[in-house]
């Protein structure tokens, strides 16, 4: 057995400084991952050149550590209210409270990332004879001056000049190292203690703060009576003075690497497959030492002169070795001409020690034996040392002096090959603070997805988003709980209802006084020359009413009205409304002199007259857009297709009445485009579910680049779905949306314009297709329904560009799921949908 207490090398702690009882000097730092995921290859190789220049930088003995740890509750909620006044928005206050025990259930772990390197030496403050009496060393810490410590900062900071800002490295604060030992010591056992990442009152420590423990290899504590001893590797951590419950520990460490090396990227980056294993935590370590080009290449003239020989004595002698020296002076010609021809390259050995710590010795060897199932797809053989079990162990304490097992299980790659590896990267998605919206599936650890869509404006991103999918995969479940969260943070909405049974309508009214406003049947006017201030209601009007009437802005009726609608007109001829442009064109086609355009006009206007009255009619009072939900049904307007707006023949043939859907459909937009893109103090979104009707018109495509372009500047946004991203995103929605989210989509063409939109390259990540099409929110089972867990699987693309994958899980609180997935009673008294909600923490875990 081993104590805990003869393996921690710390004497004292002075911030991010180490000092060893061995008289080492470390300084460690939080390394900021760099993002990777699904980006594509170019991205990846700028991330694998940062990697390259902090490995020909970092000083031999620095240590990499990868730290599986619990994801603070509180600081997941801190986000969730950063920037939102909760004393006005009670309705979020309740959300983020119901959010609190959805976190905890779910239990999301993140992966904090170190850097340990050396940077001096302290000298022992006791005589030779104590040392070798005690069999140790030890360092007076209170001798050291303040000029010893700011020299060794000095010489960190040189270090972190070199490497370069790319991972924005932090110092850690003093707590740090303690945190960390006690999370070696209950490594997958028990609830994991927070991680202190910020700095606190703990500064200074000395080696007092370090629990005591015990390590037993091949836990033979557990042999129950049996002489023979275990042989199982396995160290089984326990605490005596404490009640927590033993960790049984299993260290791995990589035996070969496949012979014809691994290929960047796809096949490089193997410390990924060591997230998503469930019940058990995996920590990583990477002690490496670099050797600069020149030295190799005089080593390697002496291993070749050394293969010479070798190759002289066994001349004549009839045996395959002649065959074996001939291919390995060939390999090290090779390897010595890439270091002759890349002189800023080193030699990196390095060795990769992966910890796994569960609650029971079985729970860790599964785990074992699926890493090294996992490893093999790799071609990396991965072995549990029998015997340096405690040895690989130590090597993931920050500080630790060298021992035997560290050389023993070493290998020496080029840098570059050694870049391949990118440890230090993230599949994080989203933004860092808003309103939770999900889960992350992609890095295995479930964290919670931001999307500060009302916060987007302060950090100069734009908060407008798009949603591609098929019919119920989830693209307007995704819209209203974007609205709900928009309406319970103070903002406000308006959303154009398409559905027959009034989706949105009972939605809307579900969470509010909902305004709602019925196109067929109006109770308020659109009435563009009432809505709008007079400098700028006669353009609006001309915008909505020519492609209506099909007239050009330059020739005949169309220029009759244009004139008419100027500033000048408005005011000579008192035109204040709709019909106040009809009178004034058919009193004036009554004078003489007036030639027929003024008669055309009054014609075509009298056409659609009595067909739209909340166009025409004045005693209709003209909408406001004050309420904090707003929702315009349109279930009774005849719309075109996207083939009939894009098509010319057929939009020239289009009958009248998709002809006045089209127009009041653009003027919804152009409505709301005026009440939002405004300085009022009060985010807007304008929501559409059926993205063409904007995109594809000269009116909507206006609207649509406006909210994309300027809503950063006035707390607005646009939120559009579509089926075919490629057909309804063009212009502005494909190249200033940011925020893209694809649902489930198994029409093999559309899945594929759906990546491709989302920014995925299918030629370097071909699996994705079959991902999206058949193992995304799958419908299975009897009926083909999807089950409630799968539901909300989707990729996305946040505003940074990184590209992840995630579930969708809804508001936290009872009364908003009802509200987002009940459906309104038909005419057969369909029942409401249930409520999505979640339960206890493994039913969580299944659902994802």
């Amino acid at each position: 057995m081993t104590f805990g207490r003869d393996i921690q090398p710390t004497a004292a702690i002075r911030g991010n400084l180490q000092f060893t009882r061995a008289g080492l000097v470390t300084a460690t730092y939080f390394v900021s991952p760099l993002g990777y995921g699904l980006r594509r290859s170019s991205d990846k190789f700028d991330v694998k050149m940062a990697h390259h220049a902090l490995i020909n930088n970092v000083p031999d003995g620095s240590l990499l550590l990868g730290i599986q740890a619990r994801l603070n509750t509180v600081d997941v909620l801190e986000k969730m209210v950063e920037g939102v006044d909760l004393d006005e928005c009670e309705d979020y206050a309740a959300e983020v409270v119901a959010a609190y025990d959805r976190v905890r259930a779910i239990k999301p772990r993140t992966r904090i990332f170190l850097l340990s390197i050396p940077v001096g030496t302290v000298t022992s403050g006791i005589s030779s004879f104590t040392r070798m009496w005690r069999r140790t060393t030890t360092v007076d810490v209170a001798a050291i001056s303040q000029a010893e410590l700011d020299s060794y900062q000095e010489k960190a900071n040189e270090v972190l000049s070199r490497i370069g800002g790319d991972f924005d490295l932090r110092p850690v604060p003093a707590a740090v190292f303690q945190w960390l030992w006690e999370h070696y010591l209950t490594r997958g056992a028990a609830e994991d203690p927070v991680a202190p990442t910020r700095t606190g009152a703990l500064e200074d420590a000395t080696a007092a703060v370090f629990r005591p423990a015990v390590l037993d290899e091949g836990a033979q504590a557990d042999r129950d009576g049996r002489i023979r001893p275990s042989f199982t590797p396995v160290i089984k951590v326990v605490q005596p003075d404490s009640s927590i419950r033993p960790s049984y520990q299993a260290l791995l460490t990589p035996r070969s690497f496949p012979y014809a090396g691994m290929a960047f990227p796809g096949s490089s980056e193997f410390l990924s497959v060591l997230d998503g294993l469930g019940d058990v935590t995996v920590d990583w370590a990477v002690r490496v030492s670099t050797k600069p080009a020149d030295a190799v290449i005089k080593s390697n003239e002496v291993s070749l002169r050394r293969l010479g020989e070798q190759m002289d004595q066994r001349d004549q002698e009839v045996s395959f070795a002649q065959n074996t020296l001939m291919s390995k002076a060939r390999m090290l010609g090779e390897y010595n001409s890439h270091f002759e021809v890349n002189s800023g390259e080193s030699e990196v050995s390095f060795t990769v020690v992966i910890a796994v710590g569960g609650s029971s010795r079985d729970v860790t060897l599964d785990a074992v034996n699926t890493l090294k199932r996992r490893y093999k797809r790799f071609q990396i053989e991965v072995t549990a040392p029998v015997g340096a079990q405690v040895d690989l162990w130590t090597m993931l304490i920050p500080g630790s002096p060298p021992r035997r097992a560290y050389e023993d299980f070493a290998h020496i790659v080029p840098s570059d090959m050694w870049a391949g590896f990118v440890p230090f990267t993230t599949s994080q998605v989203g933004d860092d603070s808003g309103p939770v919206i999900g889960v992350n599936l992609l890095s295995g650890h479930y964290e919670p997805i931001h999307f500060g869509i009302m916060e987007a404006a302060l950090h100069d991103l734009s908060a407008s988003f798009a949603v591609t999918g098929e019919l119920g995969s989830g693209k307007s479940y995704f819209l209203k709980l974007m609205a709900v969260l928009v309406h319970d943070m103070g903002g406000q909405f308006l959303a154009i209802d398409r559905s027959q049974v009034g989706e949105w309508e009972h939605f809307a009214s579900a969470i509010d006084d909902a305004v709602v406003i019925d196109l067929s049947n109006p109770t308020v006017s659109l009435d563009p020359l009432r809505l709008f201030d007079p400098r700028v209601a006669g353009e609006r009007t001309l915008d909505s009413i020519l492609p209506l009437l099909d007239l050009s802005p330059t020739h005949g009726a169309g220029a009759a009205a244009s004139s008419l609608l100027t500033p000048r007109g408005i005011a000579e001829h008192g035109i204040r409304s709709m019909l106040d442009l009809y009178r004034t064109a058919g009193r004036l086609r009554d004078q003489p002199g007036t030639g027929p355009d003024l008669g055309d006009l009054a014609v075509r206007l009298a056409t659609i007259i009595d067909r739209v009255p909340v166009l025409f009619d004045s005693a209709l009072p003209p909408l406001q857009l004050t309420a904090a939900a707003t929702v315009i049904r349109s279930h009774n307007l005849a719309l075109p297709s996207a083939e009939e707006l894009t098509t010319p023949h057929l939009y020239g043939r289009l009958p009248l009445t998709k002809r006045l859907g089209t127009a009041l459909y653009e003027l919804v937009g152009v409505t709301a485009r005026e009440a939002f893109l405004s300085d009022n103090g009060r985010f807007g979104m304008l929501v559409g579910d059926e993205a063409h009707h904007f995109t594809q018109t000269h009116v909507g495509a206006s609207v649509t680049s406006d909210f994309s372009r300027d809503g950063r500047k006035h707390l607005a946004a646009i939120g559009l779905a579509s089926h075919d991203p490629a057909a309804d995103f063009q212009g502005a929605a494909h190249h200033l949306i940011p925020n893209r989210f694809v649902f489930r989509q198994r029409d093999e063409t559309l899945a594929r314009n759906s990546l491709a939109w989302l920014g995925v390259d299918l030629d370097e990540a071909p699996f994705l297709l079959q991902v999206l099409r058949e193992e995304t929110s799958p419908p299975v089972g009897p009926g083909r329904q999807v089950p409630v867990e799968r539901r909300g699987e989707m990729f996305m693309r946040d505003a940074l560009n990184r590209i992840g994958r995630g579930k969708v899980l809804g508001p936290a609180r009872n009364d908003r799921a009802a509200a987002i997935t009940s459906t309104p009673r038909t005419a057969r008294g369909t029942a409401p949908l249930p409520a999505r909600e979640v339960t206890h923490r493994q039913s969580q875990r299944n659902r994802l």
